[in-house]
């Protein structure tokens, strides 16, 4: 099981531990809903194809979504940066007490570097309300970190973290997380990047890359807002360090981390993890579905052209008994190619409808997992309890052995796609709130 899996089974096991007042109907159907969703996940391509396709369409958004990220992050000035340096500086003058231990030279270094990042970011904010910069200075300012330099910091990030949990005294624990939390900013910005400029391996990566993304839209915010060191809290850096963490080529989520994520969504921004990252495939997945449908109208559009002057000529040739030599060559070649369009344009037509099935059913289970049990009813969707169960254990089924559903039963089939269609338009609306309005 990948990583997300895993983070689905960490939440609901916390989950469950502390859900005696809801139903066993409603806890058995978010049980089966996380199942779902982590197995959608991993298999993914078994509903609806490579990662690539749907990379291809949502690219240009998360391209968007990245550049609105730098763009923001280079115009607002931090209010609390000077304090910050202060405090950074008192976290050098700490190492004396432990200035006899191997660590305290790594972790000088360390500390030394993350304000060395930190006076970086207030000069390109003071270069950059500076009307009087060239253009070119300016550019240069605003740099991520160059290849050297983000070796420098993993190393920097490795050695800060073990000096947390092994060498520095409780009071001074702040401190080294903000120097971390700098320095993991800088990281996860210059690999979401690179990511983002190669492509997703999988459905996992894609998940991983846009949580990332999603992660530090939230902590780039957090940080311009932030007044003094003091509204920074250990849970604001805490997402950036968990940001750093995911757009790893291995990342790890432990079940404490898993745990603590969750709990910080749901607190400062009423989102739970499972929901916060599985909903970038729903999003994903229905802006393919609208590419499939818009590639279908204007494969459509020839067809439906090719058709007519076929006929025509079908007629023509009736009526005449003989064509011109470029006729019979135009309709010899019509023969051909427009049965072939119809075919192409069937099966474009048969992997939207999969996608918009798949779309559909996800969003339910979603909703499953977002909802508490009074608003499902409230809602009147308490068919997601009874429904969802099975539903949810035939998509697993699908994936664990590769069944497309065309080979389903036809009874099976009818289920699935009523099911969906119920949350199709909401899936859209899910889509547009996640991808169309950051454009």
């Amino acid at each position: 099981m990948g990583w997300f899996s895993n983070a689905c089974n960490f939440v609901s096991s916390a989950v469950s531990a502390v859900s005696n007042a809801v139903s066993s109907a409603y806890e058995t159907a978010k049980n089966v809903a996380g199942k779902v969703v982590g197995w959608m996940a991993e298999k993914a391509e078994v509903f609806i194809g490579g990662v690539k396709k749907a990379w291809k369409v949502v690219k240009p958004f998360v391209q968007h979504i990245r550049t609105a990220l730098l763009n923001a992050s280079k115009l607002a000035p931090y209010p609390w940066m000077r304090s910050a340096l202060v405090m950074l500086e008192k976290g050098l003058g700490a190492l004396t007490a432990f200035e006899k231990s191997p660590i305290a030279k790594k972790m000088d270094a360390a500390i030394k570097w993350a304000i060395k990042l930190a006076q970086r970011w207030q000069k390109n904010r003071e270069d950059i309300l500076d009307k009087n910069k060239q253009q070119d200075d300016m550019e240069q300012a605003n740099d991520l970190l160059t290849e050297e330099e983000l070796v420098l910091a993993k190393q920097h990030q490795a050695e800060l973290r073990f000096a947390e949990d092994e060498v520095i005294p409780q009071d001074q624990r702040h401190n080294l997380e903000l120097a971390s939390a700098i320095n993991d900013f800088e990281i996860a910005k210059k690999e979401l990047g690179m990511a983002i400029e190669s492509e997703p391996t999988d459905f996992e990566h894609y998940l991983r890359l846009r949580a990332t993304q999603k992660l530090l839209n939230m902590s780039d915010k957090k940080l311009r807002s932030a007044l003094t060191v003091d509204d920074l809290s250990s849970d604001d850096l805490f997402l950036i360090r968990i940001a750093s963490d995911l757009i790893k080529s291995n990342p790890e989520l432990s079940k404490n981390a898993a745990e603590r994520l969750d709990r910080v969504l749901t607190r400062l921004y009423n989102k739970k993890l499972t929901p916060f990252v599985f909903e970038e495939l729903i999003a994903s997945w229905a802006k393919q579905a609208q590419s499939l449908g818009d590639e279908w109208a204007k494969a459509n559009a020839n067809y439906a052209k090719d058709k007519m002057l076929l006929n025509r000529l079908v007629l023509a040739k009736k009526i005449q008994e003989e064509l011109s030599n470029e006729e019979s060559s135009q309709l010899s070649i019509l023969e051909n190619s427009v049965p072939e369009q119809k075919q192409a344009l069937d099966s474009l037509a048969s992997q939207q409808r999969d996608v918009e099935r798949y779309v559909g059913a996800a969003e339910g289970f979603l909703q499953l997992l977002e909802k508490t049990e009074e608003q499902i009813e409230s809602d009147d969707r308490s068919y997601l309890l009874e429904d969802g169960q099975y539903i949810g254990k035939l998509l697993i089924e699908c994936a664990e052995h590769n069944i497309p559903f065309s080979a389903l039963e036809e009874g099976d089939q009818s289920l699935i796609t009523d099911y969906a269609n119920i949350f199709q338009q909401e899936a859209k609306d899910r889509m547009d709130a996640i991808l169309e309005v950051a454009v």
